[in-house]
């Protein structure tokens, strides 16, 4: 993210993060953290793209499965729909990211 702040900017921020940290310390502990391994592959669109083709082949085969009759089809298209969900939140999250 390229961002250029202006020195009054720079200023306002500094004040705000300042009061932030005397109102709330757990700000300091969770700054302090680094993100673990989920969230930094969740802002990078290779694994999120992987996801979602991968959560549209198991939305297709749960849905076939449950339209041709097979063993479980109640299962099946509870499958088909979960992968549907969460292939839809990671396209969102992908949308999010702003690429280039």
């Amino acid at each position: 993210m390229d961002t250029r702040l202006t020195a009054r900017e720079r200023v306002l921020l500094a004040e705000i993060e300042h009061h932030l940290r005397r109102t709330d310390p757990r700000l300091d502990r969770r700054l302090d953290r680094t993100p673990g391994p989920v969230a930094r592959l969740a802002h990078r669109p290779r694994p999120l793209v992987a996801a979602v083709a991968l959560l549209s082949v198991l939305t297709a085969a749960g849905a076939l499965w449950a339209g041709a009759g097979g063993p479980r089809p109640v299962l099946a298209a509870l499958l088909a729909a979960t992968a549907a969900v969460l292939g839809a939140l990671a396209l969102r999250e992908l949308a999010r990211l702003h690429l280039g």
